[in-house]
């Protein structure tokens, strides 16, 4: 599953890296979610039309929950609303050790005005849960079979995120 999300970003990101100017990013990920900590670090690289970021969790100290997440950002041009894919991997503290949930993630964003250097992007987001497995528990994967099999398993988010870049 994650070759495959590897070659759809890399297959949206190849074609304009002839012609984009290269930037670097870091800055906050700020959500107002419950599945995420509240608080995040991003950072990565923009090409004319494609955000390719990585988010960390810098909170995991506070409760031994770690998200680190995986997205490819495409709008047609830096003013436009746009698409995200990308990939959350969950590790939760649990009695017999560590569980892993791996979220597909799939939303939509708006650049909010520039200040400067630095960029803010709204986001909505939709989060599935596609399998949960380890800390000695089977593994456990989305199932469509009944409606309780999947309504916990995926949420719906918002989140800013606040940036600092320069062009490479």
């Amino acid at each position: 599953m994650m070759q495959r999300l590897a070659i759809v970003i890399a297959t949206l990101a190849l074609p304009q890296l002839a012609e984009a100017e290269t930037r670097w990013h870091a800055g906050l990920n700020l959500r107002a979610d419950l599945g995420t900590h509240p608080i995040r670090a991003g950072g990565g690289i923009q090409l004319e039309y494609v955000d390719l970021t990585l988010v960390l969790d810098p909170m995991f100290w506070t409760d031994g929950q770690h998200d680190i997440d995986a997205l490819a950002f495409w709008a047609p041009c830096p003013r436009a609303w746009g698409l995200f894919g990308g990939w959350r991997t969950s590790t939760i503290a649990i009695v017999d050790g560590t569980q892993l949930h791996q979220k597909l993630l799939a939303g939509i964003g708006a650049p909010l005005p520039r200040l400067g250097p630095f960029h803010a992007r709204w986001s909505f987001e939709l989060a599935t849960v596609i399998v949960k497995h380890g800390g000695g528990l089977p593994s456990d994967w989305i199932s469509f079979a009944s409606g309780r099999d999947f309504i916990d398993l995926v949420n719906f988010g918002m989140f800013v995120s606040l940036d600092y870049g320069k062009p490479i």
